[in-house]
């Protein structure tokens, strides 16, 4: 079943934040550094390289509005003169003007650590907190400059930028954003079907000669698709954000059209933070249908529609400037209409780390282990207490670009085993069944006008199993054109 992770819940929570950017200030930062008594050029620090040229000619090339020419020359020397408080300062402006918010975040909070009264680099501080979209950490580093500044012009200064921010969260307090996507592409086995049919019924049942039918034929096909979506956001009190999203998904095979499908999903959440733990709790519903191929005998089929409700809660903690860590339950049910034996109570945990690395500040990186329990309602038949319950675990990897650049990527590699909880439940031959399921992602994205993007992809899964007729590799790849409204 797909669930919604709380990686894409955090995407589509924080769109909106991001959405209507507060005006500029940068007219505070050269009449705040010239009123208020930071003392930032005196700044000296032990272990300090003679970098002072670089950084007069980073200041320099700032000034005439070049930041992302003064990050080049001063970024490879960060890691040596990081704690220096005077480069601290210039590379931190100089990585805000050139846009790599996350390295600049962690130059001004450096400059701030040995000099907590360093006004001028709280205030810079203040406008990356802006760019980012979170604007109550960027009102709190406002207010306490205006709180010691004694300069009636550089209050009045702050003042308007407060206003700008109070502004803009009301602006942001409801948000809307909606996508449509068609495409087409190729897929390899349509029913995920083993290769060798006849040999696995013989090891894993012990039956000769029996001959595949309905969806154990395995097929390759060329399929179009199309999807729409969208999700709202209503901004609470405080931080708190109550948010919606939907989607449906079609898929339409060009010869096999009993494997065309269609799944939809809603989901209604809260999200809301206290202190630097942030939560989020979720209740969502998913529907798929498939019909499936007929039986050659009788013309019947096993339909693989399915659905799905449940409830999840999520945690995230920050650690540090670049790693965030999360813990996450959810508890949901699944019902099959056309084949109830299938039908599991599942209840999920998770726990994941994210990290915006150094060496890629545009990227993130998403590594999740989970452990699952499928706990099914009735037994597979009158004959037998064998269940289809299972017990599965697992872990992914995930690398995302920065979602708001005009070209970018996104990945992903899992591993999950799954072993069933009752023997002899999918095979007479084989007592306890177990699979180890290999998934590998990744999607291209590449920004046209107005909205418009292409996005070329490829997937491949392989599935191995000490039963073999559950044995099966697929690959398949497209092309996807969308339109994203904000």
């Amino acid at each position: 079943m797909r669930i919604l992770s709380e990686a894409k819940i955090s995407t589509e929570i924080t769109k909106h934040k991001k959405g209507n950017a507060v005006p500029p200030v940068s007219s505070l930062r050269g009449f705040l550094a010239a009123v208020l008594p930071v003392g930032l050029l005196c700044a000296s620090t032990p272990g300090w390289c003679d970098a002072s040229d670089a950084v007069a000619r980073g200041r320099a090339l700032i000034t005439e509005r070049q930041g992302a020419a003064a990050y080049a020359l001063l970024e490879p020397l960060e890691t040596a003169n990081a704690g220096n408080a005077e480069f601290d300062y210039w590379f931190g402006v100089a990585a805000l003007d050139a846009g790599h918010l996350d390295r600049s975040l962690a130059a001004f909070e450096r400059v701030l650590l040995r000099q907590p009264a360093n006004d001028a680099a709280r205030l810079e501080l203040a406008r990356v907190y802006l760019r980012m979209g979170t604007l109550d950490l960027a009102a709190q580093e406002f207010t306490v400059v205006r709180d010691r500044v004694t300069d009636a012009q550089a209050r009045q200064m702050i003042d308007r930028s407060l206003e700008d921010i109070r502004q803009a969260k009301v602006r942001q307090r409801r948000a809307f954003t909606a996508y449509v996507e068609v495409g087409g592409g190729r897929d390899n086995n349509v029913s995920s079907t083993t290769r060798d049919f006849p040999g696995a019924i013989l090891s894993s049942f012990g039956l000769p000669g029996i001959e595949p039918t309905g969806n154990s034929i395995r097929r390759s096909d060329n399929f179009g698709a199309a999807s729409v979506g969208g999700d709202f956001a209503w901004r609470t009190a405080g931080d708190g954000v109550a948010f919606a999203a939907s989607d449906l998904r079609w898929r339409g095979y060009r010869s096999f059209h009993e494997f065309n499908s269609l799944l939809g999903d809603v989901i209604v959440g809260y999200q809301d933070r206290r202190g630097e733990l942030q939560y989020t709790a979720t209740v969502f519903a998913q529907g798929y249908r498939q019909d499936g191929a007929a039986l050659d005998l009788d013309g019947s089929r096993i339909r693989s529609d399915r659905d799905a409700f449940g409830v999840g809660i999520e945690a995230r903690h920050p650690v540090g400037t670049t790693w965030n860590l999360a813990a996450a339950l959810q508890l949901a049910g699944t019902r099959y209409p056309d084949n109830n034996t299938q039908d599991t109570r599942q209840v999920t945990v998770s726990v994941a780390a994210e990290n915006r690395p150094a060496w890629w500040p545009e990227g993130l990186l998403v590594a999740k282990a989970f452990y699952a329990n499928d706990d099914a309602r009735q037994a597979l038949g009158p004959f037998t207490e064998a269940t289809a319950s299972r017990r599965t675990g697992g872990v992914r990897l995930l690398a995302f670009s920065d979602a708001r650049a005009s070209t970018g990527w996104q990945g992903a590699l899992g591993w999950s085993r799954r072993v069933d909880t009752d023997d002899f439940s999918r095979a007479t031959l084989v007592a306890s069944g177990r699979d180890d399921l290999f998934e590998a992602y990744v999607q291209g994205r590449f920004g046209l006008a107005g909205g418009w993007s292409l996005q070329p992809y490829l997937s491949h899964t392989s599935n191995h199993s000490n039963i073999a007729l559950y044995s099966f590799r697929k690959t398949e790849g497209g092309l996807v054109v969308r339109y994203d409204y904000r």
